[in-house]
C-alpha cells in the first residue's frame, strides 16, 4: 500500500500525531535499525519517506507503540 503525498502531510502528521514509519512501529529493533521480523525497511523509514516526499509508503505489519 502506498498513498501519494502532498505539501500539508509533514505538517499534519505532526500536529495530529500521525506516525507510519518504522520508528513508530513496535516491530524496529531501536539496536540493530531493523525490523524484527526481517523485512526490509528503508522504504518505511521516516528519513526516507522525507527525503522522498512524494509517496508515503507504510509496513503493512506497522504495529503502533
Amino acid at each position: 500500500m502506498k498513498f501519494k503525498s502532498n505539501a500539508d502531510y509533514f505538517e499534519q502528521a505532526d500536529r495530529y500525531e500521525l506516525r507510519c514509519a518504522c520508528e513508530h512501529c513496535a516491530y524496529w529493533d531501536v539496536k540493530t535499525g531493523e525490523c524484527i521480523h526481517t523485512y526490509p525497511n528503508e522504504v518505511h523509514r521516516l528519513s526516507t519517506m522525507q527525503d522522498d516526499p512524494e509517496w508515503i509508503i507504510p509496513c503493512k505489519d506497522f504495529e503502533l507503540i
